[in-house]
């Protein structure tokens, strides 16, 4: 987005709980791996890899829900970083949110399954405190699953 549109807007979006703006804006280690792959911003100051991640990062803001983009998670010694690892605004609990973009690249394909597998192995179950979503080239994702999916997480 540019700062402009930002800077009028993000007086509607921002959160004003203390803590949670304290959380949201605490240090934390990003993905720092491709980063020429960062193209696309968002209104929540973020420059996100897709369109989709671009449309979740959004929402998310746009609903008060605090998040970290790509921030470092340690499992088994091994450091992944989940597309979004969100704070629940009430109850506090951490929930990832996987966007798995690319299914119809069988490497691709894989490389999810093995992640959401590395996920579950650590207690990070798909439906409880992770959240999945998946597109193709003919199945883009839709907004409306994104706010249905917000919606009934988060508030």
């Amino acid at each position: 987005a540019e700062p402009r549109y930002h800077n009028l807007l993000a007086p509607y979006f921002q959160l004003t709980n203390e803590e949670l703006i304290s959380w949201t804006t605490a240090p934390y280690e990003h993905n720092i791996t491709y980063p020429e792959h960062l193209t696309h911003h968002s209104i929540s100051g973020n420059t996100v890899r897709s369109k989709s991640e671009a449309i979740i990062d959004m929402t998310l803001y746009t609903n008060q829900i605090p998040f970290r983009y790509e921030a470092q998670l340690m499992l088994n010694d091994i450091p992944v970083f989940p597309d979004f690892t969100i704070l629940h605004p009430r109850t506090k609990e951490i929930y990832y949110w996987e966007h798995f973009g690319m299914m119809d690249n069988e490497k691709y394909a894989k490389s999810a399954c093995s992640k959401i597998s590395l996920y579950t192995s650590n207690n990070i179950i798909p439906s409880i405190n992770l959240i999945t979503t998946f597109e193709t080239k003919d199945h883009p994702l839709s907004t409306i699953l994104v706010d249905n999916i917000i919606q009934h997480y988060f508030l």
